[in-house]
């Protein structure tokens, strides 16, 4: 049995991690955290695990294998530095920090601790979106997300948003290593961001990852050009293939939990099972960092 702290209990982890961790209390025992007595109770009741306290301090007293971070993105480099430090395997929201001085950083620690770090980029793990990571010779990719009505201040919408289409359209393309990347962004009168894209090349691939917060629809898109047809997946939930004339489509099993259809479940099982067994880190370090290093580049050249 495995002992796995989780710290921050807000929407993310109410949505997409209580409900996963709910059904592996076969093999972990869940120990909570957060400041908010109140929800920590309610949750602990809900979900029949334990109440650790209101303060990291209540999770330092156990003898933990892993901890699951979902606090709030400005607390993430202490957290992860400080479980690190005691030897604990760590699992984290992304984005993993807002530096990559602090990227790097977490990563170095990790490493000499010989310990986990994971950053939760559920879309890799997403069964419809491995179908596309699996393609062979892919030549041409776009991951946009949209949204209705919704700018946000620049680095926030790059880092809460941006980065899932350009998580994913690195992996689309095998993350190349040294990918020619350019950068675009438009802001409304009040300075608020509106798109943002970001288009590379690398491994024989040609690919564009964008963000569209005045859309009028919620939607995410990825397709994936080849010689044998262009694949798109739509949500999460559906894929087509269009060949000639032709279009097939897959949609997500209606009886596969929305958790699995979105990779969360996956991707939690897999830290977990390379917790227990030692084995590698499901999101590979250097992949985490391309993202990550892309994003810090688009900042420093057009935020201003």
């Amino acid at each position: 049995m495995l002992n796995i702290g989780v710290i921050g209990l807000g929407n993310i982890a109410q949505k997409a991690y209580l409900p996963v961790y709910a059904q592996m209390q076969d093999k972990v025992q869940f120990y909570l955290m957060t400041r908010d007595l109140a929800k920590l109770t309610a949750l602990a009741n809900q979900y029949h695990m334990v109440a650790a306290g209101t303060e990291v301090a209540a999770l330092d007293g156990l003898n933990l294998d892993a901890v699951m971070i979902h606090a709030a993105t400005p607390a993430h480099y202490e957290l992860a530095e400080h479980f690190l430090s005691r030897g604990v395997n760590v699992f984290i929201d992304k984005p993993l920090a807002t530096s990559m001085a602090q990227v790097t950083a977490l990563y170095l620690l990790a490493a000499q601790h010989q310990k986990l770090l994971t950053v939760g980029f559920n879309r890799r793990f997403a069964p419809l979106d491995k179908q596309l990571i699996a393609l062979p010779d892919k030549n041409m990719i776009s991951v946009v997300k949209n949204r209705v009505n919704a700018p946000q201040p620049v680095a926030e919408a790059i880092y809460d948003l941006l980065i899932h289409p350009l998580d994913t359209a690195l992996a689309l393309a095998n993350f190349p290593e040294e990918p020619n990347a350019r950068f675009s962004l438009h802001k409304n009168k009040e300075g608020l961001l509106e798109q943002a894209s970001i288009t590379f090349t690398g491994n024989g691939v040609h690919g564009e990852a964008a963000i569209n917060l005045v859309a009028g629809a919620n939607l995410e898109e990825a397709t994936v050009a080849t010689p044998t047809g262009v694949y798109r997946v739509q949500n999460l939930s559906q894929l087509q293939h269009f060949a000639d004339s032709s279009v097939t489509t897959e949609v997500a099993p209606d009886w596969e939990p929305t958790l699995e259809t979105r990779g969360f479940a996956p991707l939690v099982h897999a830290f977990v099972d390379a917790v227990a067994n030692s084995t590698a880190n499901p999101v590979e370090p250097q992949t985490s960092r391309l993202t990550h290093s892309l994003l810090d580049e688009m900042l420093h050249r057009l935020a201003d």
